[in-house]
């Protein structure tokens, strides 16, 4: 078996690497610090799910990062040290280790101003448009997936376990490629929608996926002071719900600034920049701004988290962690998190919602996007990848992004000629000042004023290995394994009710005289615990809006406390100011992963 993070210690060896602390882990992998030879390394040990159904994928993923890290040489981007294979037998990978803060840590405690954010952006789309250039796709870009190296202030790109490249083998069972959903381009979700009767479909990631990505990582550190802390935000990618401007959530923002972060954000793939060559020229451009906005700090000190000491500080970031899993001592693993109240921050708000819900439709004129610039890509044109031996200079010249075309949807998008003045996206005009859109309101806030697309949906997931194994082996469950709930304890399961999106539900297991088995394994007054959602596109099984029911935990009369996944999903009847009107009772399934 692979070591798990809880095991790890002094006197545990990784292939001849001494490992000193765990670092991080997540679906694919753990992560370790080891130390060999007076050096340190971070060593990403592969880690086979049982779910995958197919334990060779684990080494053929671990094999897959490998090698897009050796055709890769650049400062910006984590560098391989060597791979082997760990006592469990599994592969692992020795990276640089990189002491630093993750994007959004060193934005809390460094007080970056907003010439500064634009430089750290400036670098990693410079090491972007490398990569792109050599076919190369990372397709999990975000906040945790960059860090800000303390010893030189450097920004440094990780965890390249959902990278393809151009002769990638297809890994992928579903319909889109691997990522985070938050921030995945809206048309991922559009083709789903539009393929939802071919199971065989599948997205070819472009460029412009990575491009959006960039900008809700931007988004996040122009509007969000605390953007480590874990809490509902608004989907940036919602098909149905226009952006905030960043300079209506923060007045500090220079306008220049947010009208390029909407750009990233822009629905329409043509509308944002060309290619990352290109964005990063317009944010040295903004760098070089001499107004004295740009100097000072994105966010008010006293709102975030305090300075970073002259000696000693917090840990290093976890280095290359897809999903982090925070190290639990044994027998915690049933503990659940301390709810968090919403109503401090929604009670502060309401006093301006009448004001907000009568501007919201000449917002969204305000807010709607210019008509396609014919200076954008040419869907459709494709070149052969340049897969040439990478250069060894610290920053690859200057050329237009390479198509690559592969299985697993790595399709990079190949631009139309660039002349003079192409370089530059065009902006979304600039709203009135009287003007608060409902997207700049905190969610509880918004959800009260009715704004169209104000929701809380849930992420896609996989099945968690603790889970898997309380399922499999306290609770003998199996895959698809169906019971029929009365959703929310608090109605009849026989009424039509309204779910708020968001609130923790209370499932109710009742009589199903039709799967007498099925009662044997979760008996009546079996107790599940969890959250309700609303859905207003496709993402499960359900065609059309949805309300969507995920459980956690479950509880079965007499006994302890099982972590569990259970997903019910039932057809909406009505959507209204945050809730999602449906039947109180329905049948859900066990499931590995959802969608």
């Amino acid at each position: 078996m692979t070591l798990h993070p809880t095991e790890a210690s002094a006197n545990t060896f990784i292939d001849g690497w001494q490992v000193s602390k765990a670092l991080g882990g997540g679906g694919f992998a753990f992560v370790f610090l080891g130390e060999k030879n007076s050096q340190r390394r971070a060593l990403k040990v592969a880690r086979h799910r049982e779910a995958s159904g197919d334990p060779k994928q684990t080494h053929a993923r671990t094999l897959r990062e490998v090698t897009t890290l050796l055709m890769l040489d650049h400062p910006n981007i984590i560098r391989p040290r060597g791979y082997g294979l760990a006592e469990s037998g599994n592969l692992y990978l020795a990276l640089d280790y990189v002491d630093g803060w993750t994007l959004a840590e060193w934005a809390e405690r460094k007080h970056p101003s907003f010439r500064e954010v634009l430089g750290v952006f400036e670098k990693i789309a410079g090491a972007l448009a490398y990569m792109h250039r050599r076919g190369i796709l990372h397709r999990d870009l975000k906040l945790s997936n960059v860090l800000i190296r303390k010893s030189d202030g450097e920004p440094v790109i990780i965890d390249f376990g959902c990278a393809t490249h151009a002769f990638a083998e297809d890994l992928t069972d579903g319909g889109l490629p691997p990522g985070t959903e938050r921030y995945r381009a809206p048309e991922q979700f559009q083709f789903m929608q539009d393929h939802k009767d071919e199971p065989r479909a599948r997205y070819a990631s472009r460029v412009a996926d990575e491009i959006f990505a960039l900008g809700v990582m931007l988004h996040e550190l122009l509007t969000d002071p605390r953007p480590t802390e874990f809490r509902a935000r608004f989907d940036l990618n919602s098909r149905v719900f226009v952006p905030p401007a960043p300079r209506a959530m923060n007045p500090r923002v220079p306008e220049g600034v947010s009208d390029l972060a909407l750009t990233l954000l822009s629905r329409e793939p043509a509308r944002r920049p060309v290619d990352t060559e290109a964005l990063r020229r317009e944010l040295a451009e903004l760098r070089q701004q001499t107004a004295a906005e740009y100097d000072v700090p994105v966010h008010r000190p006293s709102e975030q988290h305090p300075a970073e000491p002259a000696h000693g500080g917090p840990p290093a970031a976890l280095p290359l962690q897809p999903t982090p899993v925070p190290l639990k001592r044994p027998g915690a693993l049933l503990e659940r998190p301390r709810r968090r109240s919403w109503w401090p921050a929604g009670i502060a708000v309401l006093v301006a919602l009448g004001v907000v819900a009568g501007l919201w439709n000449e917002s969204r004129i305000a807010a709607s996007p210019p008509p396609p610039s014919p200076n954008r890509s040419v869907p459709g044109r494709t070149a052969p990848p340049d897969m040439s031996p990478p250069s060894r200079s610290p920053v690859a010249p200057p050329g237009p992004a390479i198509d690559a075309t592969q299985k697993e949807g790595s399709a990079l998008k190949t631009p139309a000629p660039e002349g003079p003045s192409q370089g530059r996206t065009p902006r979304l005009k600039k709203k009135p000042a009287a003007v608060v859109e409902c997207a700049a309101l905190s969610l509880v806030a918004a959800l009260a004023a009715g704004c169209p697309g104000a929701q809380l949906r849930p992420e896609s997931f996989t099945c968690p290995a603790e889970a898997e194994e309380a399922m499999r082996e306290q609770l003998h469950w199996s895959r698809f394994d169906r019971f029929s709930l009365q959703l929310d304890d608090r109605h009849s399961p026989f009424e039509d009710i309204w779910f708020t999106s968001g609130d923790d539900v209370v499932g109710i297991r009742v009589e199903n005289e039709g799967y007498p088995e099925m009662m044997a394994l979760a008996p009546a007054g079996t107790r599940f615990y969890g959250k309700a959602y609303y859905l207003s596109d496709k993402m499960g099984r359900v065609n059309g809006p949805a309300l969507v029911v995920r459980y956690d935990r479950v509880k079965l009369p007499g006994q302890d406390e099982y972590p569990i996944c259970f997903v019910v999903e039932s057809r909406a009847q009505a959507f209204k100011d945050g809730k999602v009107k449906a039947r109180n009772s329905n049948t859900g399934f066990v499931v590995d992963r959802w969608p």
